[in-house]
């Protein structure tokens, strides 16, 4: 986001008058992000480049997918973008690909609350965020893909995984692998229109899978994490005393080194 955005923001959000978008894009222009939007099918999305990111190609590219945010709210992009501290520890080629509808693309005549509410985890979204990303490695090619998913960002990372043949490493932290246990779990009502991971088939074994859960989390239990990482013979690692969202920042640099 340009300087003079940045600025123009600046006295809303220390006002508290940012909407969640807003506040989203001046934290990512603090870090150095650069905003961009890329075209799915059907929706746009809008992305987030670090840095090493804006080479024109290269060898490796980590992709980060966030998580639901505030699905129950009109404006559901994520109020504490967690996402963006982590990418911010990044060195190497790094983007956020949004999902469709948030960060201010709510207007669209393609969006309606389903996309963020029970069609989070859908084909449609899956499609289209695959689509997405493909058309981002068309422009800027890497022959190394990894995808990092947090909370629901997970969910959608092992959904869209297998769309990309450049992807060889997917790691999830706090993901909702199982959606139907979890809404049963909390007494949520069925995400019948969004599609479970641990229903559909497995990965193929050329994508390696990491899969990383906090031992208090209490928005996504470790069990739902460790039943999916079990089912795909994939890799399971517990941390004890983190939560949903602490303390992976605090140890972010030392996940990355795994991957």
């Amino acid at each position: 986001m340009p300087d003079i955005l940045y600025s123009a923001l600046l006295p809303l959000l220390l006002a508290g008058c940012a909407t969640p978008a807003q506040h989203f894009e001046a934290v990512a222009s603090d870090y150095g992000f650069i905003a961009q939007t890329v075209t799915g099918q059907p929706f746009v999305h809008r992305l987030y480049v670090n840095q090493p990111g804006k080479q024109t190609s290269q060898k490796q590219l980590h992709v980060y997918l966030d998580g639901d945010g505030s699905p129950w709210k009109s404006d559901p992009t994520s109020r504490n973008p967690l996402i963006l501290a982590l990418m911010g520890q990044d060195p190497l080629p790094s983007i956020l690909l949004g999902r469709p509808c948030y960060h201010e693309l709510t207007a669209s005549s393609l969006c309606n609350e389903t996309f963020w509410t029970s069609k989070r985890y859908s084909a449609e979204v899956v499609e289209s965020m695959a689509t997405a990303l493909k058309n981002w490695l068309q422009k800027y090619p890497a022959r190394k893909v990894t995808l990092i998913g947090y909370s629901g960002g997970g969910t959608l990372a092992v959904l869209i995984a297998d769309k990309i043949p450049a992807v060889q490493t997917v790691l999830t932290f706090a993901a909702n692998l199982d959606v139907e246990n979890w809404a049963q779990g909390f007494g949520y009502q069925a995400l019948t229109e969004s599609l479970n991971p641990m229903k559909q088939k497995k990965l193929p074994e050329r994508i390696r899978q990491i899969h990383l859960a906090g031992a208090d989390d209490d928005v996504v239990p470790a069990s739902i994490v460790k039943s999916y990482a079990e089912q795909q013979h994939a890799e399971y690692q517990l941390f004890p005393e983190f939560d949903h969202q602490c303390c992976w920042e605090e140890i972010w640099q030392k996940i990355l080194q795994k991957i």
